[in-house]
């Protein structure tokens, strides 16, 4: 195999991997990073609605308000609890 030098300046090489960068940027599709899904505690729900746990825990039965279960816990979407909001 056949060994080849080239000379090149800082410039000659910043132009370089300037190019090389926007050719491969040409093809990117861009990155939307979501925001992270809030989930609250019943107390935190009950406050964020001004209702009682017994009216939290009924909604919750009658399907009102969607909710999480991990193992035993229940987390509430703040997303869906201000659409909750917005629809009543």
């Amino acid at each position: 195999m056949k060994e080849v030098m080239f000379l090149a300046s800082e410039n000659d090489i910043q132009r370089i991997v300037s190019r090389v960068v926007a050719e491969m940027k040409k093809g990117e599709t861009p990155i939307i990073e979501e925001q992270e899904e809030k989930l609250l505690t019943t107390n935190e729900a009950c406050e964020f609605l001004r209702i009682s746990k017994p009216t939290l825990h009924r909604w919750k039965k009658e399907g009102i308000v969607p909710h999480v279960r991990f193992g035993s816990n229940i987390r509430y979407k703040e997303s869906d609890l201000m659409n909750l909001l917005k629809n009543k």
